[in-house]
């Protein structure tokens, strides 16, 4: 359990740094695929299964109303779209909840980063990176 001492350090410390992430003298990054899995605390399922539950959901319409030709190239075209635009908008949305718990508090941050979920890069220097959770 961390002491007293190392509390207040961690809060001033984290106080440093959503300062300059707020004046755009870090940039934070994400790790998709540590981030978009079930032991994250961003991680939302629903995100993930609702749009191919509504691509399937599509192509078996296509299949009943229209015909099994028509249906199967829907099911084709749904893979794209999924490929293609669905994965980086659960990408855009992971991304955009992973960020706000982070800068929301110390608690959020510490759980992102012993997951090993997050990135920071200065913004003038972006070849330097600390990635968590054994960066310094």
């Amino acid at each position: 359990m961390a002491t007293k001492g190392e509390k207040r350090r961690d809060r001033a410390l984290y106080g440093r740094l959503i300062e300059s992430y707020q004046a755009d003298r870090i940039s934070i990054f994400i790790d998709f695929d540590r981030l978009n899995a079930s032991k994250s605390p961003v991680f939302s399922p629903w995100g993930n299964v609702a749009p191919l539950l509504i691509i399937l959901l599509l192509a078996t319409g296509a299949m009943v109303l229209l015909d099994l030709l028509l249906s199967t190239l829907a099911i084709a075209l749904g893979v794209l779209v999924y490929l293609f635009l669905v994965r980086s908008w659960i990408s855009q949305r992971v991304y955009r909840r992973a960020i706000d718990a982070a800068t929301d508090n110390l608690h959020n941050w510490s759980v992102l980063w012993k997951l090993g979920g997050l990135v920071l890069t200065l913004n003038y220097m972006s070849k330097t990176r600390c990635v968590s959770p054994d960066g310094d």
